[in-house]
């Protein structure tokens, strides 16, 4: 995947703020942030799984961020 396509979109999903929840406060799954931010319709197969692996890792730092505030 393009670097700076990844960038570009890492950059858009932190500008929204702090990931989406479900009705219980959890981080919704890494599927279901593909398709909150309409990554299914707009990226290739292979682009999916990069970026799964990157929302991944916004979920882990968001946690601990929050592990760190409280």
């Amino acid at each position: 995947m393009n670097i700076y396509k990844k960038r570009d979109i890492i950059n858009h999903i932190r500008s929204k703020g702090r990931l989406p929840t479900d009705q219980d406060g959890q981080v919704l799954p890494v599927n279901d942030l593909l398709v909150w931010f309409e990554l299914n319709k707009r990226l290739n197969q292979e682009e999916q799984e990069h970026m799964k692996r990157e929302l991944g890792l916004l979920i882990e730092s968001q946690f601990f961020m929050d592990q760190l505030g409280s």
